[in-house]
């Protein structure tokens, strides 16, 4: 009995290591690509790997585990540490591990060791995810560990790096759309209310990876449609029935094993049929609405008929025979009835627009024809307006407002009477109800 619980208390001063005794250091050399390292010889250190996925929860740096002190050192920002492997013997051997949190570390190798008198060097090669590569959410970074004998020396860690294989480019996508009785394809179609147009995606794997999905979508519609993709020979060929006028947008799509993505966009014009009623469309430039991470500036198309019983009509606030107006997400459509009038047409600022942000664009349409197509790319803040001119309804044209009028002679000008230039700002005054030059901005 007494042999025995001397056994034990060996082996349990080996596995927490004698409090006296120093911890020899370790050191950690990151030499990068291609540099030149210490010409280090000595004997060959005999390595064998143990299974990588009992150390899977170790954060990343370089450990020596040769005491149960170590073993804990090692797990210390573990939210859970397990216990101490059965296969390694701490009277006789040390543990070797190193690990890296680095998501662009494809792999890390502990190639060979060697022994001199005064330290033991351990050789790590890192290799970097390769070009056009991908890290899978479940694939942890670089990890290795071997067993070696226990050597009570310096440990001096030399880290090399090397680019991995390139896995090649995204899938490429393309996409086609046709009128459902012609021949040729095209990414950019014009058509008309009632036409069927046919979509098809191809698509091709340029790397390393396999194609796992290909989806077509329809991405972008006006306000008040409800055309829908049909799908009757498989996710990658569709038709869509067109029902109103507008900007109609199909995205091919295809997905590889790795996750990349390779897209193609058609985009259909669906020009309004001749009227005389005046279209307005209000759109979106310089963003991919289908992908947006903050909300657009909210803004509100409106035209205003002037006079001392004027009313302003916009979809927030319609004023029958004054225009119609729909709005679906971020876009507007506003229908004028024919009539022979002078409208201002303005769009007011909800929220503050970036000078680099998207761009609010109004397209105005005549008897079948666009007849004006203006993008705002001036920075705005919550409540400036763009003026973007007046509207003749009997041609669909827009001209400049007109200047507000002069003082009376020995009169004294209102604060903010005086015209503002393209571009500029000016704040709210009772003077300034009258409109400023096209693509001016003022308050509401």
């Amino acid at each position: 009995m007494r042999s025995l619980s001397l056994a034990l208390a060996l082996v349990f001063a080996a596995l927490v290591g004698g409090a006296c005794v120093p911890t020899p250091p370790i050191t950690v050399v990151h030499l990068g690509k291609n540099a030149v390292k210490d010409d280090v010889t000595g004997d060959p250190v005999k390595m064998r790997r143990p299974a990588a996925d009992t150390y899977a929860g170790v954060r990343g740096g370089a450990y020596v585990v040769r005491s149960g002190e170590d073993w804990q050192a090692m797990w210390r920002h573990a939210p859970e540490q397990p216990t101490f492997p059965a296969t390694v013997d701490p009277a006789s051997e040390m543990l070797v591990l190193v690990a890296t949190e680095d998501a662009i570390v494809s792999q890390l190798t502990i190639k060979h060791a060697v022994e001199t008198a005064e330290a033991v060097t351990v050789f790590v090669r890192q290799t970097m995810l390769g070009e056009g590569c991908v890290r899978r959410s479940d694939e942890r970074p670089g990890l290795d560990a071997v067993v070696t004998r226990r050597v009570d020396k310096p440990i001096k860690f030399y880290i090399e790096d090397e680019d991995g294989p390139s896995c090649g480019e995204p899938p490429k996508a393309e996409i086609g759309c046709r009128l459902a009785t012609a021949q040729s394809w095209s990414a950019k179609l014009t058509a008309k209310t009632g036409d069927v147009i046919e979509c098809e995606l191809s698509s091709v794997a340029t790397g390393k990876y396999e194609l796992v999905d290909q989806t077509l979508s329809l991405v972008d519609a006006p306000p008040a449609s409800n055309a829908k993709l049909a799908f009757s020979k498989g996710p990658t060929r569709a038709t869509i029935a067109l029902d109103t006028f507008g900007t109609y947008a199909v995205r091919a799509e295809a997905t590889d094993e790795a996750g990349r993505r390779g897209r193609a966009t058609a985009l259909i014009e669906v020009v309004p049929k001749k009227t005389r009623d005046v279209l307005l469309q209000l759109t979106w430039s310089d963003v991919d609405t289908s992908e947006l991470i903050t909300p657009l500036p909210r803004v509100l198309l409106r035209v205003t008929q002037e006079g001392p019983r004027g009313q302003r009509c916009s979809a927030e606030v319609p004023v029958p025979g004054l225009c119609d107006a729909k709005s679906r997400g971020s876009y507007t459509y506003m229908k004028i009835p024919a009539s022979r009038r002078k409208l201002p047409v303005s769009l007011l600022y909800l929220d503050e627009r970036a000078q680099e942000g998207p761009t609010p664009c109004v397209n105005v349409w005549f008897n079948g024809e666009r007849t004006l197509s203006m993008c705002d790319r001036d920075h705005r803040h919550a409540e400036d307006r763009w003026e973007i001119g007046t509207l003749e309804t009997w041609t669909g044209k827009l001209a400049a407002p007109k200047p507000p009028p002069k003082p009376k002679p020995g009169a004294k000008p209102a604060s903010g009477a005086t015209p503002a230039a393209p571009g500029a700002k000016s704040a709210p005054s009772p003077a300034a109800a009258a409109p400023a030059p096209a693509g001016a901005t003022s308050k509401k």
